[in-house]
């Protein structure tokens, strides 16, 4: 199905797959959309997507890490493990944990695979609705 669909779509045509096996939309797919609650929440190439690179930051006061994060106007995720999910650089990140005076257990970078951007995008949602 994969052959196929990757020799239609180089001979010009346009197919439509919805799938929630990422792996395999990626290999076939030139353009991805996702969608969460009705809403596109992210849409470009599976490369221009999977180039988001996100700092994976965890403190002992996660609240006083959050109120530091956004008081600087940096605009955060909370991750399903319980981490937060800054689009800033470890080293911005850093220091505005030590300016509010949080000690830092986990401070790293990390590019997202589809999965794990699809997860991101959407499990935080999903648990606000169930709520």
């Amino acid at each position: 199905m994969r052959v196929l669909l990757r020799e239609y779509a180089d001979r010009g045509g346009t197919a439509l797959l919805s799938s929630h096996l990422l792996h395999e939309v990626q290999a076939v797919a030139d353009k991805l959309v996702i969608i969460n609650l009705g809403r596109i929440v992210a849409n470009g190439t599976p490369e221009e997507l999977q180039g988001t690179r996100t700092t994976v930051v965890r403190a002992l006061d996660q609240a006083m890490l959050a109120t530091a994060l956004e008081t600087a106007g940096q605009p955060f995720k909370s991750g399903a493990d319980g981490s937060l999910r800054v689009e800033a650089t470890t080293e911005q990140v850093g220091r505005i944990a030590a300016s509010s005076g949080s000690v830092l257990t986990e401070l790293r970078e990390q590019g997202e695979d589809l999965e794990e951007l699809f997860l991101s995008l959407t499990t935080n949602t999903a648990q606000e609705v169930a709520a």
